[in-house]
């Protein structure tokens, strides 16, 4: 088979095409259709999307977002498009030679791929490294020289095994990689950004579709990868089946933190927000993210804790807001056996009561809970708001109320006292 390309056949296509009777006609005609896509495109970007821009576009910022971005950058090019299209199919009708206005037509439409490329990805790199690869491909389609371009390639391979490294493969996965990597991120990013803008989906069943998004796109990706370079897929059960063997024997605490996360996700017994404490107090913060891995807790005293996901499966947990935000607060206080034991639990409820954050229901409560040695022992209870705003401030202010209180009424708070003799 000869593999070499015939650039006489470039030469006499060219030279076909030129010479043909109804080139100038041909040339006229797209010219013609340049013009008209022109002036419609004038009309539309002047007088119809003004009036559009001024009733629907204002009223709603994604939309508006989209036609400025997107729409109003590629609308030559689409009326370009529709009427080169209309003009072909006419042309079509009438003269056989259509090379001229087919090339056009697909040329109009690669540049419009890549000028997309170039706004959705915000990298001239992307549309400019895709043109270098597709525009001569695209010339080479034209002329009927891309088989035998791709077979003239392909003879300089690099054999490793069962597997061959041909030139064409190596342009052919560059290309291939590069626009997978940009759907790939494009539809990543937008996904993602719709889905934490939206309003009606809960903080933890953001995490789960951002998670799934990100699993299904990785996999899409390594799929098409192997596929393009010609990778045997049956060779993924063994990898599979290395992976799992992996998995039982050295990968056990990975695989079991990263199903902990998943089941955490589905659960939503903790989410992203919520004060939790953990190791008996070790560990008391807000959740800020979680991970495949761990969850990341911020302490309040600013320390960032990663905690495997596991943990909080197989350890005791306390979520201080789980199903709400308030919070009790306990003081336990013992008087002396000469102090006035009903002035002491009045005052020590209306302290509580005349706390800004002290909750109405459910009231406070002041209990007698033992006669000590030395004291009677009170213990009293009152619920705040909102923990997230702390709970060791209402405590302190209710505690310096009460010591005030008990100070004017000879309310005698008693302490050990020792002796020491010398004989």
């Amino acid at each position: 088979m000869n593999n070499s390309i015939d650039f006489d056949k470039i030469y006499s296509a060219i030279e076909r095409v030129v010479s043909h009777s109804n080139f100038y006609f041909q040339s006229l005609s797209i010219i013609t259709c340049l013009a008209l896509a022109f002036f419609s495109y004038k009309l539309v970007r002047s007088y119809i999307f003004p009036k559009l821009a001024s009733r629907a576009l204002k009223k709603n910022a994604d939309l508006n977002l989209l036609v400025n971005r997107y729409f109003l950058p590629l609308l030559y090019p689409l009326m370009a498009i529709l009427f080169l299209a209309i003009g072909l199919s006419i042309y079509e009708e009438l003269f056989s030679e259509i090379l001229i206005f087919s090339t056009t037509l697909q040329l109009t439409m690669l540049f419009i791929f890549l000028r997309f490329l170039r706004i959705s990805s915000n990298n001239n790199f992307i549309a400019n490294a895709a043109g270098i690869f597709l525009f001569p491909a695209l010339l080479l389609d034209v002329f009927g020289l891309l088989d035998p371009t791709i077979n003239y390639l392909d003879q300089y391979a690099l054999d490793l095994g069962t597997f061959r490294l041909s030139l064409y493969l190596i342009i052919k996965g560059f290309t291939v990689l590069l626009l997978v990597f940009w759907l790939s991120g494009l539809v990543s990013k937008k996904s993602k950004s719709f889905i934490e803008s939206s309003k009606t989906i809960k903080s933890g069943t953001k995490i789960i579709i951002v998670k799934f998004i990100d699993i299904f796109i990785y996999s899409m990706v390594g799929l098409t990868i192997l596929k393009t370079f010609g990778v045997d897929m049956t060779a993924l059960a063994v990898i599979g089946g290395a992976i799992g063997v992996g998995i039982g024997f050295g990968l056990q605490k990975i695989a079991s933190n990263f199903i902990s996360g998943i089941i955490l996700l589905f659960e939503r017994s903790v989410e992203v927000g919520d004060v939790v404490e953990i190791d008996r107090g070790d560990i008391f913060g807000t959740i800020k993210y979680f991970g495949g891995r761990y969850t990341l807790v911020e302490a309040f005293d600013g320390k960032e804790v990663m905690i495997p996901n596991e943990d909080f499966i197989i350890g005791k947990v306390t979520n201080w807001t789980f199903s709400n935000n308030r919070v009790r607060i306990e003081i336990p206080v013992g008087i002396s056996y000469s102090s006035d034991l009903h002035i002491a639990k009045k005052i020590m409820l209306d302290a509580a009561n005349n706390h800004e954050r002290c909750l109405g229901y459910p009231s406070a409560e002041c209990y007698v809970t033992a006669f000590g040695e030395s004291s009677i022992d009170l213990l009293l209870h009152f619920w705040v708001s909102d923990i997230m705003e702390g709970r060791l401030s209402p405590k302190s202010e209710v505690m310096i109320e009460v010591w005030e209180k008990f100070k004017e009424n000879n309310i005698i708070i008693p302490f050990p006292q020792r002796e020491v003799k010398m004989i």
